[in-house]
């Protein structure tokens, strides 16, 4: 009883704060029009849908929904249907290793080989700094997966045509499912990197898998335990949990009845897809959420941006030495001094610009800086995208960020299907809601440099 109180103290709901009514959630009916142009421009009776949720400034000024989690109930989609994160689950991960690097658990400069004694000898030249930011040069584990012969080269492409109902309950389909360890066992049998560590920028799920087993072995809990422990009970984050081998939920269990369904598209129709042995995985995806839930996470972030922008004494102080701003979104630099737009679980963006105001009457020219981070998740039909971007008057020397200056956007698009287009929707969703508040200039809109091919 006494564990269960100090955790109800230390958690916060951030709708509080920023004074969010969940019971009447903001609507902008511009969004709305752009949602549904790209996600049902044939106007069909039932599709596959999103959930959008968008923050300007200090206000989160809209959350909506659209389409359905369930072709075949009918079950739509809400506020708290659940989705699975893809790759946007690599920030939580980065999060469980940032959080024992402020307990001094980890270093960023400890190898691989002080915590995983049986992989190769390359494990002397990988630190923790290059998983994160994807340097580590470790085979795709998808690729030994294959060339091991445990699967058809074509195994992927099998599981997006052939009609599955695996969501919502997620069973176990073999007696022992694929896990992180099986990764670890698959990377150990590679005896050569096909180049030195911290030189070159290649994405890299195996990394973040890695770093989950890490987790788990440093705090000798499960992934998903601790980070649930972590982050996700004290940020309120009631719906969110990373998905494993051994998750078991009852058949009227939350975690069931208000999970999507996932569809891809095939000839023109939507089909459901489900099952893959590699489903169990995590750290590089795994991480299933609501729209709600990852509002609140944003919220959070937020919060932490301003804080590292506009008081940067006051964060490190919050942050027991760190920023946990400059920990999620400096770019790394590699050994041949090259820069790596690549923090902590996100991609970065930064720009710097000039731009005619009128101050006191006269019109001068002033410096400007503006920031993104973004990433993109997709498994299967799941797509989703989480974009955050920021621009002020660059400050004098010496001097912070003026909070009253600094504007920022935060944008969260989770859909349950690809729908087929040549674009990735949910980043177009995400650029085009961008452009309505920012404008369709590079200049003043950095998210207007967003790949969404």
């Amino acid at each position: 009883m006494a564990s269960r109180k100090v955790r109800r103290e230390k958690s916060y709901d951030l709708f509080d704060y920023f004074h969010v009514n969940q019971n009447a959630w903001p609507h902008e009916p511009q969004i709305d029009k752009i949602v549904n142009d790209l996600i049902n421009p044939e106007d069909r009776d039932r599709v596959p849908g999103v959930a959008v949720a968008v923050r300007k400034n200090q206000q989160v000024v809209h959350l909506n929904c659209y389409g359905y989690a369930n072709l075949e109930t009918g079950a739509k989609i809400t506020p708290d249907t659940i989705f699975d994160l893809g790759s946007l689950s690599k920030q939580f991960t980065a999060i469980a290793i940032l959080d024992l690097l402020s307990k001094k658990k980890l270093d960023m400069n400890d190898h691989l080989s002080k915590f995983f004694k049986g992989l190769p000898r390359y494990a002397d030249t990988i630190t923790v700094e290059d998983l994160l930011h994807h340097t580590s040069a470790l085979p795709a584990y998808t690729d030994i997966y294959v060339a091991s012969r445990l699967a058809a080269e074509d195994w992927y492409d099998q599981a997006l045509a052939k009609p599955d109902h695996w969501y919502p309950r997620m069973p176990n389909r073999r007696r022992r499912e694929l896990t992180n360890k099986d990764v670890l066992g698959w990377i150990a049998t590679q005896k050569l990197l096909p180049r030195p560590p911290d030189t070159e920028y290649e994405y890299s799920n195996s990394g973040y898998v890695v770093l989950a087993e890490l987790v788990a072995r440093r705090t000798r809990k499960r992934f998903a335990e601790y980070l649930k422990q972590v982050l996700f009970s004290d940020l309120v984050m009631n719906d969110t949990y990373v998905f494993d081998e051994v998750s078991r939920f009852s058949r009227g269990a939350r975690e069931i009845v208000n999970h999507a369904k996932c569809y891809n598209r095939v000839s023109g129709r939507f089909v459901p897809v489900g099952y893959t042995p590699l489903n169990f995985i995590n750290g590089d995806g795994n991480v299933h959420s609501t729209i709600r839930d990852l509002l609140r996470w944003e919220l959070s972030l937020h919060v932490h941006d301003v804080m590292g922008l506009c008081f940067p004494t006051e964060a490190k102080k919050y942050g027991q030495g760190h920023s946990i701003r400059e920990l999620l979104w400096t770019p790394e630099v590699v050994k041949n001094r090259k820069q790596v737009n690549y923090g902590a679980g996100w991609n970065l963006l930064r720009d710097r610009y000039e731009k005619e105001v009128k101050v006191k009457g006269r019109r001068v020219t002033r410096k400007y800086e503006s920031r993104a981070e973004f990433h993109r998740g997709e498994w299967l039909g799941w797509r989703t995208y989480f974009a955050r971007g920021s621009r002020w008057p660059v400050p004098n020397a010496g001097k912070s960020v003026d909070p009253n200056a600094l504007e920022s956007l935060g944008i969260i698009v989770l859909s349950n299907a690809n729908f087929g287009d040549k674009h990735f929707t949910t980043c177009r969703i995400a650029q085009d809601i961008s452009r309505f508040y920012w404008g369709k200039w590079k200049k003043d809109n950095i998210m207007n440099n967003f790949n969404c091919g």
